[in-house]
C-alpha cells in the first residue's frame, strides 16, 4: 500500500513538473493584433468553436475570439512567430477549404513591459499618470504654531 501510494505522488510530481517547464519555457508576449473577416460559416456551434479552436492551437497566437454574428475573428498575438497571413492560411485549410478568410485590420503595438516615452527608438510625447506625483503639504508646523 505504502508503495503504491509512493508511486502514485511520485507519478504525478513527474507530470506536473513537466507542465511548468513548457509554460515556462513557452511564454508568448502579444505584440500584434488583427482581425480577420471569415466567410462560409454556417452554424455558430461547429464552424465557429472549430475555427476558434484551430487558431488558438497556432504557435503564437496568445489569445483568439471569434464572433460569429459578425463573421470575424479577433486574434493577439506574436508577429516574430506568426503572421496574419498564416493565420488566414490557417482558416482556410480547415474542412478542406470552405472557408475565406481576409486581413480586416492589424495593428502593431509595445507590450506593456516595453512601454514608455520611448517607442521603437523614437522619443514620443505620451504621458502616463505614472509621471506625475502628489505631494502632501507639511502640516506639521503649522500645528505646533496652533501649541
Amino acid at each position: 500500500m505504502k508503495i503504491s501510494l509512493l508511486a502514485l505522488v511520485l507519478l504525478l510530481l513527474v507530470s506536473c513538473g513537466g507542465e511548468a517547464e513548457k509554460g515556462d519555457s513557452s511564454t508568448v508576449i502579444a505584440n500584434t493584433s488583427c482581425v480577420l473577416s471569415i466567410e462560409g460559416m454556417m452554424c455558430e456551434k461547429g464552424c465557429k468553436t472549430t475555427i476558434q479552436q484551430r487558431l488558438s492551437e497556432v504557435e503564437g497566437v496568445v489569445s483568439c475570439v471569434v464572433e460569429y454574428e459578425e463573421k470575424i475573428a479577433s486574434l493577439d498575438f506574436d508577429n516574430e512567430i506568426v503572421s496574419s497571413e498564416d493565420l488566414i492560411q490557417v482558416v482556410e485549410d480547415i474542412a478542406g477549404g470552405i472557408y475565406k478568410a481576409s486581413l480586416l485590420e492589424e495593428s502593431v503595438f509595445i507590450p506593456a513591459e516595453e512601454s514608455g516615452n520611448i517607442k521603437g527608438g523614437v522619443q514620443t510625447d505620451e504621458v502616463s499618470v505614472s509621471d506625475y506625483h502628489f505631494q502632501l503639504p507639511d502640516f506639521s508646523s503649522f500645528f505646533l504654531d496652533l501649541i
